[in-house]
């Protein structure tokens, strides 16, 4: 029984001294300079290798090829020199060597006795690249791969309107596909998968479909307006013709139509600044602005925004005119029907047309009306002219009353009957005040002046003149009077309700 005790404790050491003779060599391989068991690159085993005959070895083995891009049934190669692509050996044997050594004790001893008992480690090699230069051609392949996606769309001639089929289009993520494609050239993997999305029409041909009737149209007319006047609508008109709204959509005429500069196809016209006229780029685009308001008004589309002039408007009445500017004065209208609406403009003659179009199932009996609240007198300012004779006045600044108009949408049925009436704006139009020149020059002291003369002149001559009484020219007051010459300055003014105005 001794014995056999005595055996079991030498069995039980040859075993711990054979585990620590293994975790010896184990350890010592960890610690070693030579590359874990069995560890390939490629096909290529760089197993048991130090770092410089594992490098050797690569170097006269691997070449790097093509990358290889695909979608669909097209393929795309692309020459490593394209994109200074090149095989990084150094940092490839890095990671070979560190397989069983980046972990902790244990981890590190178990990688190594998987190895030693014919488990294999495989790596990819790991390629150097130039990231924007392969993103540029990641662009270029763009270029192939997009189709352009198409919203159905309205063609409206005369009173045919007819729909267009939408269409998907396709589009290369270009950021998604370059980071797939970084992620396996960094592993040594030469070909990858593009991503390709399928962009859907946001605009159908069942939504446009009922679109089949003019919901509001409104013509205003141009009058003896300047050429780039008339070039400044066109161009505004142009900008905002065939605009599609889906439900829920905002309009900003200033936006669509602007900015109002030379660059953006603008013209020097009359423009209205701080309540007085004056040239400027985009004369003339509130004459537009203004027509739509009136066709938005008839079309039962809610208003988001809306300003008055300052000056009323020929081309309206008084409480419908819309004014815009570059520098946040703006005409914005919401598309708050269940259907579609679609803007037309155009310039037709000496005529200015906004419709907007819209289903049948919208459509709403609405009369426009405005109310004068309120007018109030131009105030007149009187200045002593020595200029010109007593008893005569001269305007030289026009006034203009000032009016507050309130501008109401009524709907009702069928029958006429009104059923609800909207108050819509209150618009408030500034009087400005008129300057006359009133005369003091006094008449009595010039006749006396022309008496005097005569009579020096008569008191020289030897033989009295046929008549010594005073010619109709001595009663100079009279033809300096002149009613034509008084108003003259009003023909080089704008009329009374700014027919020159924008």
């Amino acid at each position: 029984m001794h014995k056999a005790k005595n055996n079991g404790y030498i069995a039980v050491g040859i075993l711990v001294a054979t585990l620590v003779l293994f975790l010896g060599i184990i350890y010592s391989q960890i610690n070693g300079g030579k590359i874990a068991k069995n560890t390939y690159v490629g096909d290529i085993c760089i197993g048991s290798l130090t770092k410089e005959e594992a490098k050797t070895l690569l170097e006269g083995e691997v070449n790097i090829g093509t990358i290889k891009l695909s979608y669909s049934n097209n393929e795309w190669d692309i020459n490593p020199s394209d994109i200074d692509a090149s095989y990084d050996l150094n940092k490839t044997i890095e990671k070979a060597y560190n397989l069983n050594r980046n972990q902790n004790i244990f981890g590190n001893l178990s990688k190594t006795i998987k190895t030693n008992f014919g488990s294999r480690n495989n790596l990819d090699i790991v390629v150097n690249y130039n990231k924007e230069k392969l993103k540029n051609k990641l662009e270029e392949i763009k270029q192939e791969i997009d189709i352009e996606v198409k919203n159905a769309q309205l063609s409206i001639s005369g009173n045919n309107i007819t729909v267009l089929d939408e269409s998907k289009g396709l589009e290369l993520d270009v950021e998604a596909s370059l980071k797939n494609i970084e992620s396996k050239l960094e592993n040594g993997i030469m070909s990858e998968d593009l991503v390709v999305k399928t962009v859907e029409p946001t605009v159908t041909k069942s939504e446009l479909s009922e679109v089949d009737t003019v919901l509001g149209r409104y013509t205003t007319i141009i009058k003896s307006s300047s050429v780039g006047r008339v070039a400044n609508i066109k161009a505004a008109a142009e900008k905002m013709n065939n605009h599609l709204m889906m439900p829920g959509d905002e309009f900003s005429y200033a936006g669509v139509t602007g900015p109002y500069t030379v660059a953006n196809g603008y013209s020097n016209a009359p423009v209205i600044v701080e309540g007085e006229l004056q040239n400027g780029i985009g004369g003339g685009v509130c004459q537009l602005s203004s027509t739509l308001y009136n066709s938005v008004l008839y079309s039962g589309l809610e208003i988001v925004q809306i300003r008055n002039h300052t000056i009323p408007s020929s081309y309206v009445p008084k409480g419908r005119d819309a004014t815009v500017t570059d520098s946040g004065i703006d005409f914005v209208f919401k598309n708050n029907l269940n259907h579609p609406v679609y803007l037309k403009s155009y310039v037709y003659g000496s005529s200015v047309v906004t419709e907007i179009y819209g289903s049948s199932k919208d459509k709403q009996n609405i009369e426009i009306e405005t109310s004068t609240d309120g007018i109030s007198a131009a105030p007149v300012k009187k200045v002593d002219d020595p200029s010109i004779e007593e008893g005569t006045e001269k305007v030289l600044e026009k006034g203009r009353d000032g009016y507050t108009v309130s501008t109401y949408r009524v709907y009702k049925d069928n029958s006429g009957n009104v059923l609800n009436k909207e108050k819509v704006y209150t618009s408030y139009y500034p009087k400005k005040q008129s300057v006359i020149a009133v005369g003091t020059k006094k008449v009595k002291d010039e006749v006396e002046n022309t008496d005097k003369e005569d009579k020096e002149e008569n008191s020289q001559e030897s033989t009295k003149p046929e008549t010594t009484t005073k010619p109709e020219t001595t009663t100079k007051p009279e033809t300096t009077t002149k009613p034509e010459n008084t108003t003259k300055p009003e023909e080089d003014k704008p009329n009374d309700n700014g027919s020159n105005n924008d």
